[in-house]
């Protein structure tokens, strides 16, 4: 260990054990001893210490019991004053009033913006998807989901089939 981190350990202990090393844990005590004994900044934090746990020593343990006693005394009585003193006042109700609910929006309306909102996110979800190359190694070319030649681009079918040797069907013919 270096001298940082016997410091680091040093102070860790002290926080936690104070400055007396027969409360350290062992494997602490006998690694820092030592180093307190030969280190002038280790020496100096262990004085600092020594002194905070000396603070901690002379402040007084407890509360005399005849005080405690008397301000426990005094707050029941107050309770039971301010219990007493609501139980004895009668009290006005003051009724609740509601707002009006808003009416429903129309059924289209509401269709129209899920829609719209699943498809965004579908959108959003798709570049990102792309941008991130999170498609690399799956198998799927995203390539291959574009239109291929401008034959093709006209023609809805092939666009959603996915090829232009489709035979019409009865709607190209009419």
């Amino acid at each position: 260990m270096t001298t940082a981190d016997h410091i680091h350990r040093l102070r860790a202990v002290v926080s936690a054990y104070g400055a007396d090393p027969k409360r350290w844990p062992a494997a602490d005590r006998a690694l820092l001893e030592p180093f307190v004994a030969l280190s002038a900044e280790a020496q100096a934090l262990m004085a600092e210490e020594a002194r905070f746990d000396g603070l901690l020593s002379a402040a007084p343990q407890g509360v005399a019991t005849t005080s405690a006693e008397r301000a426990k005394a005094a707050l029941f009585a107050k309770l039971d004053g301010e219990l007493n003193a609501a139980a004895d006042s009668t009290g006005v109700v003051v009724p609740f009033a509601r707002k009006a609910a808003a009416p429903p929006a129309p059924a289209a309306s509401r269709g129209f913006w899920k829609e719209a909102s699943v498809m965004a996110a579908s959108l959003l979800i798709g570049f990102f998807t792309v941008s991130q190359g999170l498609l690399e190694g799956s198998g799927l070319d995203p390539a291959q989901l574009t239109v291929s030649s401008v034959d093709d681009a006209d023609d809805v079918s092939a666009i959603a089939l996915g090829h232009a040797d489709a035979e019409p069907s009865e709607e190209d013919l009419l």
